[in-house]
């Protein structure tokens, strides 16, 4: 069985099964763009982001893409972030569909995670938990949609809404605002993937009490806590500690945003995906 995911995941590789990563990228301007694989420098295009006045946006990879990911495999899972916010599902979806007529008897399912980094890379592992499991592919097809709707939750702490506003996601008067207050923005994804910024918090060190107060209210009590930072672990790091304060034996791990993560969050923002009941 192979497993393919979108680079929205923050990864870069998948360890414990077969599988690859297909990238997105990020366009600045009419010609430069960041193709989000492992020879990309992140810092160096937030950088660039930082400093230019020109459009940006995100471009999910197209159905060739996919298809080519998908490899001579007679079973396939693809991860997708959400739909809501990127085309990457549908041009994985589409993909699966040509590639099951090409090569009839053969199983590829795309999952519309309807969330992003933290909780795709929570889905490989329920995938490699229940293979090593030997559980039927689909068995585990049905285990891990199951699991993405009614275990998984993702949050995120925005350092800046620029990018946000200027991609059209919120009102750019909101983010003007936000960034003249020092206003950090806490908030999660809807069930079906839309983006909700919530709370508005002056400084990390509210938003960190935030963050910590919307998990145990979402239902977390020390499962996995996955926390993506972008560029810099400061705040990560304090959020973790926080954490362990109330669980001490919840299961945290920190990495880096690669480049869509890094784009929305912008430097110093955090994406978190965990487990709850």
């Amino acid at each position: 069985m192979r497993v393919v995911v979108d680079s929205g995941s923050n990864l870069r590789e998948i360890k414990g099964i077969d599988g690859c990563v297909v990238p997105l990228r990020i366009v600045l301007g009419d010609d430069k763009e960041y193709v989000d694989n492992a020879d990309l420098d992140v810092e160096g295009m937030v950088t660039d982001l930082e400093n230019s006045n020109k459009p940006s946006h995100s471009a999910c990879p197209n159905i060739q893409e996919w298809m080519d990911a998908f490899g001579d495999d007679e079973e396939v899972i693809g991860i997708a972030l959400a739909a809501a916010l990127s085309g990457s599902y549908n041009a994985g979806a589409t993909a699966a569909a040509q590639y099951m007529e090409e090569h009839p008897g053969r199983k590829v399912f795309v999952l519309d995670t309807c969330n992003i980094g933290p909780v795709e890379k929570l889905v490989i592992d329920k995938i490699v938990e229940l293979k090593d499991q030997g559980k039927s592919y689909d068995e585990i097809v049905e285990a891990i949609k199951d699991y993405c709707k009614n275990r998984l939750k993702i949050g995120f702490c925005l350092a800046s809404m620029n990018n946000l506003a200027n991609n059209g996601r919120i009102n750019p008067a909101v983010a003007k605002i936000a960034n003249v207050l020092g206003v950090k923005v806490v908030g999660d994804f809807s069930e079906t993937g839309i983006l909700q910024p919530g709370d508005k918090c002056r400084g990390y060190k509210k938003a960190i009490q935030t963050m910590v107060n919307n998990l145990k209210e979402a239902g977390f009590h020390g499962e996995k806590l996955y926390i993506d930072y972008v560029i810099d672990d400061t705040n990560a790091l304090k959020f973790k500690e926080e954490v362990l304060k109330l669980f001490p034996d919840a299961d945290i791990k920190l990495a880096p945003t690669t480049a869509l993560c890094s784009f929305y969050a912008e430097r110093g923002g955090l994406v978190w995906g965990y487990e709850r009941n």
